[in-house]
């Protein structure tokens, strides 16, 4: 099997770690990237109201974000990464040198392997203990520094009530 074929234990933990990590700041700027075009975003209401008997038309208009329009903010609130591989255990004897003196380290290297046709035939490999990856994604309230930070762009441009022009 080539190296791209198999991995080491440590290693395929690491990069299963780091693509959750990579996901959830890709999601944040997503979601930042929605609140700053949300702010550029004016949002004009039309309706018809009853003045003195009369019908009149109206509109409410104001940004956004000041009519509580935010993006859906999601955080990976739990992972839970199943590996089901097939792992094969080696002894890794390293040198080391200390002094003069030459002094060998043993350690267990565990690598995985991709679980192909050909391995599962030659190796009478379950298919059912392949690789499996949950994440669960749900939605978050936003922060409240967020909030203020919107009331703040929602005090410079306020929701206005006015006659239809």
């Amino acid at each position: 099997m080539s190296a791209a074929e198999n991995a080491t234990l440590g290693d395929m933990i690491r990069d299963l770690l780091l693509a959750i990590v990579s996901s959830q700041n890709e999601a944040n700027k997503t979601f930042i990237a929605g609140v700053e075009e949300l702010a550029g975003t004016d949002v004009r209401i039309g309706y018809t109201k009853d003045v003195e008997g009369k019908k009149e038309k109206r509109e409410i208009k104001g940004n956004a974000l000041a009519f509580g329009v935010l993006p859906t903010l999601l955080t990976i609130q739990s992972s839970t990464i199943e590996i089901r591989t097939a792992l094969t255990v080696t002894t890794n004897t390293a040198a080391a040198a200390k002094s003069n003196n030459i002094r060998a380290r043993s350690s267990y290297l565990f690598k995985t392997n991709t679980v192909d046709a050909k391995y599962q035939n030659a190796y009478s490999y379950k298919t059912e203990t392949s690789s499996v990856i949950r994440i669960t994604v749900v939605p978050t309230p936003p922060s409240q520094e967020l909030l203020e930070a919107i009331k703040a762009v929602t005090n410079t441009t306020p929701i206005i009530d006015s006659p239809k022009t």
